[in-house]
């Protein structure tokens, strides 16, 4: 193998496990909050969204199976933490928000994991944090460009 493909694929190797620990750690906050991953990022998106989010935008931009989000929705509607309301318009699908229960629960739970999160953005420096995001986006753009070729 050519000096470059091995450093690639070192690389490649390294960033994978970082993004492999990355949602680890957040598995294991879900765990200690005794909720499942995808009941934990619905929380969390609900908790900081600044307009009403719909279970297929939910779904979208965090990267949750339909299925797998429907089910965590349902369960945490079954206990009173989310109420489920049509959206406008006719494929706008359901609207989900807290409930007074649910919007404890999420201060209890996601909100000290956003504490940390904004404390660790600091430590790392939010110029750092910023060209860490561009560099992200752009390798997630190169990577969808050459899985689109498979």
């Amino acid at each position: 193998m050519e000096e470059a493909a091995l450093q690639a694929r070192a690389l490649l190797d390294t960033i994978n496990r970082r993004f492999d620990e990355c949602n680890a750690l957040y598995h294991t906050m879900a765990q200690r909050c005794g909720l499942s991953d995808a009941a934990f990022w619905t929380l969390y998106a609900l908790y900081t969204a600044a307009e009403p989010l719909t279970q297929n935008r939910i779904s979208i931009e965090w990267a949750i199976p339909k299925q797998t989000l429907n089910s965590a929705v349902a369960a945490m509607a079954k206990k009173g933490f989310v109420a489920l309301c049509p959206g406008k318009g006719a494929h706008s699908g359901k609207i989900v928000t807290l409930t007074d229960e649910g919007r404890a629960l999420a201060t209890r739970t996601v909100g000290p994991v956003i504490a940390a999160e904004e404390e660790a953005i600091k430590d790392f420096g939010l110029e750092n944090a910023a060209e860490m995001c561009r560099l992200e986006q752009r390798h997630l753009e190169c990577l969808r460009r050459e899985f689109e070729k498979l």
